[in-house]
């Protein structure tokens, strides 16, 4: 029963990140940028800012995600993460560091390279890194780990986006804008969740999520803050979980009573940076994911 526990942990944890790791295929229209923004519909701002940001060509980021559930018989559980690195929109490339806290599991720092849908992370001074593809949770050409994936968040904005005034990030005087992304509207708009997977089941599970963005004088997001909740009861009626998790009612009575909420905001800045990233050495590379109950898991 161990393992099923564990397994049912997993799926949990994976749905809630699957929606904030969201990715949209991008390209399209840039959008004008300048002063021109002040002009536009913020609605239309908000959701053409993903474009405007990449055009820049490259960025550094800086990521913070807090993550809890509560509710049933598995217990409370909870993380925060935060992580730092630099992007290259058009190699579709990067790296960075990242570090995970949790008061149930230790997790050494991690240094991180991203390529499309494949991350590769190894403990701080190791040998050997750990490679994980995610094509098979979302088929895009942008990456399911590409930093620039929670700006396709963006894509999903109800139409009521309201400006609240204008406020500095890193210096930078920036226009704040509050907004709620409709996940319905965000799946319809991506096009990218694969079909019975976890993403989609989390996306009909989660409902709107609030949120604020802040954008530069040239259309660029140069900050984007989301909440997410999921409601366990949402994920179990859903029928990719049913297949997931066959007719085990133990697990499916453990999910129906879970709640999760997490937090993510995600900061672009120096934009037009050099990146040097590049994917490891495939001698020092070992494939798979390490956490079961997930895509290629054990």
């Amino acid at each position: 029963m161990t393992i099923t526990v564990r397994r049912g942990r997993a799926i949990i944890a994976g749905c809630v990140v699957g929606v904030a790791l969201l990715t949209a295929c991008g390209g399209g229209d840039t959008g004008t940028g300048g002063a021109a923004t002040a002009e536009r519909p913020a609605a239309d701002i908000a959701r053409e800012a993903p474009d405007i940001t990449r055009a820049a060509g490259s960025s550094r980021y800086a990521v913070e995600m807090t993550y809890a559930t509560t509710g049933g018989t598995l217990g409370d559980s909870s993380w925060t993460m935060s992580g730092t690195g630099t992007y290259d929109y058009a190699r579709q490339i990067g790296d960075g560091q990242v570090a995970t806290h949790s008061p149930d599991l230790p997790v050494p720092p991690q240094e991180t390279v991203i390529s499309k849908n494949v991350l590769y992370q190894r403990d701080v001074g190791a040998s050997r890194w750990q490679k994980t593809d995610f094509s098979a949770v979302v088929n895009t050409p942008v990456g399911q780990h590409d930093p620039s994936q929670q700006l396709d968040l963006l894509r999903g904005v109800s139409d009521d986006v309201r400006q609240v005034g204008t406020t500095q990030v890193r210096g930078d005087e920036v226009t704040q804008y509050a907004i709620t992304i409709d996940p319905q509207r965000l799946a319809t708009a991506s096009g990218v969740v694969v079909d019975g997977g976890l993403v989609q089941a989390a996306l009909r599970a989660a409902g709107p999520m609030p949120g604020q963005v802040f954008v530069d004088s040239d259309g660029r997001v140069r900050r984007l803050e989301v909440d997410i909740a999921t409601n366990g009861a949402n994920l179990a009626a859903s029928p990719e979980m049913s297949k997931m998790l066959g007719d085990n009612p133990r697990v499916q009575e453990m999910l129906r009573e879970r709640r999760t909420t997490s937090k993510i905001s995600m900061e672009y800045f120096d934009f037009g940076i050099p990146v040097t990233a590049q994917e490891p050495d495939p001698s020092l590379v070992d494939s798979g994911l390490k956490i079961p109950g997930l895509p290629g898991g054990n």
